[in-house]
């Protein structure tokens, strides 16, 4: 088994108390077959991703267990993980998974923080991208826009991170859209991904994230 099943695994675990647990003022609910909508009033944050993907919210007192985004939590970081939503899955329609290709699986992550001003915004993005390529607007919201790389031996992971600091909730929110691919050698070496498989990856990320609607918070946050 590859390290990011091992991890997968664990993930899975995790993401059967997210339905029963209560954690702040989100939830999760179907509103199709095949979709499902996120919905987190304490920071007016919706969005909506496919019924097949695993959600879960990681802690924020998390440490060791944390996945290894770029806006999670880090050993050498003073600051706990302020993930509020996390989805994924390892397979994909179209996209033939490790051993057979590198892919290995897709997450999207939501992650929100208190902060004073944009400028507080700009800074704590700016620690998690090592490139940033510029601004795009999303449903009426301009995010700052940065790339991202994390490497192990057998396991890479690919981030497009998106930041936006919102008056209303005095909030630095971002949305960490990763990809995660391994060499290791299974039954067979996996082969690279053609061009039409890493658009139906990216495809099945940017649907997510062009479904995030950011309204005023809830009164009460429940925090």
């Amino acid at each position: 088994m590859h390290d990011w099943s091992v991890f997968r695994l664990l993930f899975l675990g995790l993401a059967g108390f997210a339905f029963v647990l209560p954690v702040g003022a989100q939830s999760v609910t179907p509103v199709t077959d095949s979709m499902m909508l996120f919905s987190d009033p304490a920071y007016g944050v919706s969005f909506r991703f496919p019924a097949g993907w695993s959600f879960a919210r990681i802690a924020p007192d998390t440490r060791g267990n944390a996945p290894d985004l770029s806006i999670a939590y880090k050993e050498d970081r003073s600051v706990f993980t302020g993930l509020r939503g996390l989805v994924a899955n390892e397979t994909l329609h179209g996209v033939p998974s490790w051993p057979k290709t590198v892919f290995s699986g897709v997450e999207f992550a939501y992650d929100a923080r208190p902060t004073d001003s944009a400028e507080s915004c700009r800074q704590l993005a700016e620690e998690d991208w090592k490139t940033e390529s510029g601004s795009v607007p999303l449903n009426g919201v301009v995010f700052w826009r940065g790339t991202a790389r994390n490497a192990d031996v057998s396991t890479e992971l690919d981030e497009e991170i998106y930041a936006a600091f919102v008056p209303a909730s005095g909030a630095c929110l971002r949305f960490d859209l990763a990809v995660a691919t391994s060499h290791l050698v299974g039954k067979r070496f996996p082969r690279e991904l053609m061009s039409k498989e890493k658009a139906r990856i990216q495809a099945s990320l940017d649907a997510i994230l062009h479904s995030v609607q950011i309204a005023s918070p809830a009164p009460s946050t429940g925090q």
